[in-house]
């Protein structure tokens, strides 16, 4: 994926369309913080608090992305037109500019 290599502070990018991971890049100098269970249950979650979000949507615009900061990681979910774009990157990471890198991809927002 491109995404990854948009800054070093990326460790992982995945794509989740109909709630299900369907690709994803991992950095390889990165050990991965969840198992195999708790990473599909993060991907699972991040599927859910975006269609929460459908809800706000007629008033308040669609949603763009949203962040989730951790003591260990930052989880980042952008919405796209046809499911997310999730991303995990150092917890000091500049998520403003890693998203405005991805939008320069012309990935559909």
């Amino acid at each position: 994926m491109h995404v990854l290599g948009l800054d070093t502070s990326v460790r992982f990018v995945g794509r989740i369309k109909d709630r299900k991971l369907i690709s994803f890049a991992r950095r390889s100098n990165t050990e991965p913080l969840l198992d195999e269970e708790l990473s599909n249950m993060a991907h699972y979650q991040a599927s859910v608090k975006a269609s929460w979000e459908d809800m706000f949507n007629e008033s308040l615009g669609k949603t763009n992305w949203m962040i989730t900061s951790k003591e260990k990681v930052k989880l980042i979910t952008l919405f796209l037109d046809d499911g997310l774009l999730i991303l995990s990157t150092e917890p000091n990471s500049n998520h403003d500019s890693i998203i405005e890198k991805i939008k320069s991809l012309n990935i559909k927002l």
